[in-house]
């Protein structure tokens, strides 16, 4: 998968550039649109080609904070503006980070009918945050914020690591339903998932070592075997991931299951009966 192979090239050129970049912040006031333009160029050739993008985009916007909290866990929601996009897959992006690439969303099934999509993410320095959308016709929008962060991807678990490890796996799954002015009924899933998602770049004050790479790099969602979400990702989506959406219901679907892979191949697989809205 990309991502992966991504993340293996930034391996083999070793970690000490990564921590060295890690311990370098920007710390300027520049506007955004003058922060990282070269940098922006050469990601959009690498992910996009020579295809072109709509920039600031009237059919999707990103909210992300101007100056985050904590660096390691940095909300972001992306909303389809408008409603009745037909978009087939949604770039997630943070410019300066060791891997840029945070996550590839997939709206697989015909049911995926969502409106906004909220993750949590690690910023590693001053940085664009880019959400670009790609509909059925190929073309591509995107939109961009400016977040203030530093140090999140070699910043420490906030949790005891042994128990992290223990509990690495465990799933959580919240439905809602939502309802407009109208007759029309949608559900909103929220997926959370315990592991450590460790970037590589922790430092164990400890045992005076770095902590290994381990993280969750597939996220996946069905609706009674029909497929809704598939998320690829690495470790610039933060410790505990969490992903929110909508999807359409079916009267005839009763059950959202959902499995995540990580680093060391392990496969984690929980489900909801949609009914009681209860976890198994």
């Amino acid at each position: 998968m990309r991502l992966l192979k991504v993340f293996s090239v930034a391996l083999t050129l070793s970690m000490m550039p990564l921590l060295a970049a890690a311990a370098t912040t920007t710390t300027t006031d520049a506007p955004a649109h003058e922060l990282g333009t070269d940098r922006w160029q050469e990601l959009k050739a690498a992910f996009f080609g020579e295809r072109s993008i709509v920039e600031g985009s009237a059919l999707v916007s990103l909210d992300a904070p101007k100056r985050a909290h904590d660096a390691a866990v940095v909300p972001v929601t992306v909303h389809a503006v408008g409603g009745g996009l037909d978009i087939k897959q949604l770039h997630l992006i943070v410019d300066k980070n060791p891997v840029p690439l945070a996550g590839i969303f997939k709206f697989d099934g015909v049911r995926s009918d969502w409106q906004s999509l909220e993750t949590r993410i690690r910023i590693n320095e001053y940085t664009n945050v880019r959400a670009i959308a790609e509909l059925d016709d190929g073309s591509l929008h995107m939109s961009t914020r400016f977040v203030k962060a530093s140090g999140g991807c070699s910043a420490p678990a906030m949790a005891d690591m042994e128990k992290a490890m223990a509990r690495a796996g465990k799933m959580r799954i919240l439905l809602d339903k939502i309802s407009d002015n109208t007759a029309e009924v949608s559900s909103e899933a929220t997926i959370k998932i315990s592991h450590p998602n460790n970037s590589g770049m922790q430092f164990d004050q400890v045992s005076r070592n770095y902590i290994p790479a381990f993280f969750v790099h597939s996220i996946g969602a069905e609706l009674n075997g029909e497929k809704l979400l598939t998320v690829e990702t690495n470790f610039s989506m933060s410790e505990n991931p969490v992903v929110r959406f909508q999807f359409e219901p079916s009267p005839d679907a009763n059950e959202l299951t959902v499995f995540a892979i990580d680093s060391k191949n392990n496969r984690f697989e929980q489900a909801i009966d949609i009914g009681t809205q209860t976890t198994n």
